[in-house]
């Protein structure tokens, strides 16, 4: 078994915090993702302050490989539920933009469709 080392602890956690936000993305509980986000950027902001300063053994080094699959993965399949998600509250917005554009060219309020 390798030993514990804190370039490997922030592997394992950027797996898990990934692992964590893909289930979020897919349970669409989209505001949830913005905490674990901010949590992953310090993690791997951590890694690479630290990653230099410590050699890791062969055992560890195919352990950092498997994880970085798995984070990967995760990446690839939070974007392909992110990506789709983005463009459509851009659309809404956009919409919306449209809608208070004609309000204010014509004059008319929500107040006056009453």
């Amino acid at each position: 078994m390798c030993s514990h080392s804190e370039v490997m602890h922030c592997y394992e956690q950027i797996a898990s915090l990934s692992e964590r936000m893909l289930l979020l993305a897919r349970t669409k509980q989209w505001g949830d993702l913005p905490a674990l986000e901010a949590q992953y950027s310090d993690m791997v902001a951590r890694l690479k302050a630290i990653e230099a300063l410590e050699a890791l053994d062969e055992a560890q080094s195919a352990r950092k490989y498997q994880l970085l699959s798995r984070i990967n993965a995760n990446h690839d399949g939070i974007s392909s539920l992110v990506v789709p998600q983005l463009a459509r509250l851009r659309d809404a917005l956009k919409s919306l933009e449209q809608q208070e554009s004609l309000h204010k060219v014509y004059g008319q309020t929500d107040d006056a469709l009453l």
